[in-house]
């Protein structure tokens, strides 16, 4: 048997691939890497930009608290602060405080240009003074903080808190007064915005989003993204990168690059995205290589199968099918002559092979068919003389014990059965003279066995002429016999059934069964592999059945089949599968 190996179409490919994807890939990688370099270079420049615009209003964050810090401990307003506590809102001093406090801030609130407004709250009577602004500003502080304020449990101190109101985000500063006994506040409202107009104005013409984000990943400020692309960016941040820029897609599948600036003041961080084509717009060449290379890699693979398709494979492959119809027995088959040299001399040369092959089959396959015909008949040929013995020995019995009946019941049984072997020598019998014959070797074993053994047999009348091989199911019925009687007084059955196969309707199978001591797992399995031998002896898978088996495949080849099986809860099974062919007659019936 030839050991499987690698066609030569593979090893071609193989090779080719071998020497040409290396090259691909490091085109492939020269693009890559350019292109990364390009948003390495971008994304760092974006980077140092919100990292500047952060770093500024962090310092401005700070300096706002260290000016809240000062309102409630040591500035002049803190005098006035402290008279609000006081003093009634209707008496002059708590008036002319109130006018003091709100001229500085408005003074102040010009050097602080992020703040929207410095206000003080009075715990008791809960009351908000804002900077002097337009009703309507101070309609929407009140809006804000109001409620914020009045929260005790929700209102933070001495650090940075984001409220939302009004579909925007604020960021809220309180400081208390110094004063233990005094339920005054200073506080600063700044809106989210405001941290990030003037990097929007600057960018707003290079593709650059910028947008403020609460470290639990709230937007804070108005963006094109999703939630959903927000949580992106915010997960690609937290992961570790040795790059300065982290990548993601949106929602709409078009891809970003994302940078980070954090805040050290409060609880926020900024993050500027930009489109990925807006960077390589410059780098049209890159693009398209990345998508160009593989493609006439792909191309050039193709072409190159196609052409050792046409000059080598194909004639390799039209000899080697010539080979394999020679291997199946199709000696007339010739091949065209090949294109090159090499294959017209291979080709002239199969073609002479295969003339001279189907010339030596026919003379092998003659002196064949004689040498089968001998063997056949030297199968048939094979009986055995134990049963003689045993039938000669229940005569004499019977004889002394003068049952004159049983003599001539066993000599007439004993006839028919001699009277078939004789006849054994024709090709076919029908299948009821093998039954015939396997009743006459029941009933001379009934006499040897009397109250012991019984049989049945049901042969449908449709079935009673097919022809089949002499002897073929007796060799079982003798096994049944002689190996699965078992001992004691318990009653021994053997039953013939023959019935057509459904799924196969031009076969038949002889089921032989009996509910004796059965065989071993592994016998049984040795059988039904077909691992009896000739010289194993007679009984179960002995000669009795290779001689059976032998005869079956020389006939019919693999569309005859014997099955062995076990029987619950005792016994054996045997199945014999032939094809029902009606054409063979079983000839004359007497001798």
């Amino acid at each position: 048997m030839v050991r499987k190996k690698r066609t030569l179409r593979y090893k071609f490919i193989i090779g080719f691939v071998i020497v040409t994807v290396p090259l691909i890939l490091f085109l492939f990688y020269n693009n890559y890497y350019a292109m990364n370099v390009v948003r390495e270079q971008v994304s760092q420049s974006n980077n140092n930009l919100i990292s500047t615009q952060a770093a500024k209003k962090d310092i401005a964050l700070g300096q706002t608290v260290n000016y809240l810090l000062r309102q409630v401990s040591t500035n002049p307003s803190y005098p006035n602060l402290l008279t609000l506590s006081s003093y009634p809102e209707e008496s002059g001093d708590y008036f002319f405080a109130k006018q003091a406090l709100l001229t500085s801030f408005d003074k102040d609130q010009a050097v602080y240009k992020e703040v929207d407004t410095f206000f003080v709250y009075l715990d008791v009577p809960g009351r908000l003074l804002t900077s002097q602004r337009t009703y309507w500003e101070t309609e929407r502080y009140h809006l804000v903080l109001d409620r914020y304020l009045a929260d005790k449990k929700r209102r933070v101190i001495h650090d940075w808190d984001i409220i939302q109101a009004d579909n925007a985000y604020y960021l809220v500063r309180l400081e208390q007064v110094a004063d233990a006994a005094a339920t005054v506040y200073v506080g600063v409202l700044i809106k989210a915005e405001q941290m990030i107009d003037e990097l929007n104005v600057a960018s707003s013409n290079s593709g650059l989003e910028e947008l403020l984000v609460s470290n639990d990943g709230r937007p804070l400020t108005a963006t094109s993204l999703t939630a959903g692309d927000v949580e992106k960016i915010e997960n690609s941040l937290k992961k570790p990168d040795n790059e300065a820029y982290s990548k993601f897609n949106r929602s709409n599948g078009l891809g970003y690059l994302a940078v980070n600036a954090a805040f050290s003041q409060a609880p926020i961080h900024m993050i500027a995205i930009v489109p990925e084509n807006n960077l390589l717009k410059q780098l049209f060449y890159f693009q398209w290589a990345i998508y160009l290379i593989p493609v006439i890699g792909l191309v050039v693979i193709l072409f190159y199968s196609f052409f050792l398709k046409r000059t080598l494979l194909q004639p390799m492959q039209a000899l080697m099918s010539g080979m394999r119809r020679i291997m199946h027995g199709d000696l007339s088959v010739r091949l065209k002559e090949g294109s090159s040299f090499e294959f017209a001399f291979l080709i002239d040369t199969f073609n002479g092979m295969a003339g001279q092959i189907s010339k030596l089959k026919i003379d092998v396959y003659e002196g064949l068919l004689k040498k089968q015909e001998a063997e056949f008949k030297h199968l048939q040929a094979q009986i055995n003389p134990h049963f003689y013995l045993n039938s000669l020995n229940i005569i004499y019995s019977l004889s002394s014990l003068r049952k004159n009946e049983l003599v001539e019941q066993m000599t007439e049984h004993l006839a028919d059965y001699f009277r078939f072997i004789t006849r054994a020598h024709r090709e076919f019998i029908t299948l009821s003279e093998e039954i015939d014959h396997i009743s006459n070797y029941l009933e001379i074993q009934k006499l040897r066995f009397p109250d012991k053994l019984a049989f049945e047999v049901d042969l449908p009348e449709r079935f009673a002429g097919c022809p089949l091989p002499p002897l073929t199911i007796q060799p079982f019925i003798e096994n049944a016999v002689i190996h699965g009687m078992p001992e004691g007084e318990r009653p021994y059955v053997i039953s013939i059934t023959v019935q057509e196969l459904h799924e196969d309707s031009g076969s038949c199978e002889i089921i032989i069964a009996d509910n004796g001591c059965g065989l071993t797992a592994d016998k049984l399995q040795q059988l039904q592999r077909g691992n009896e031998s000739e010289g194993a002896g007679q009984g179960a898978g002995g000669l009795g059945i290779w001689n059976v088996r032998r005869r079956l495949g020389m006939i019919y080849g693999n569309r005859a089949e014997i099955r062995f099986s076990g029987r619950e809860p005792d016994g054996t099974i045997v199945s014999i599968r032939l094809p029902v062919e009606r054409d063979n007659e079983g000839g004359d019936s007497d001798v």
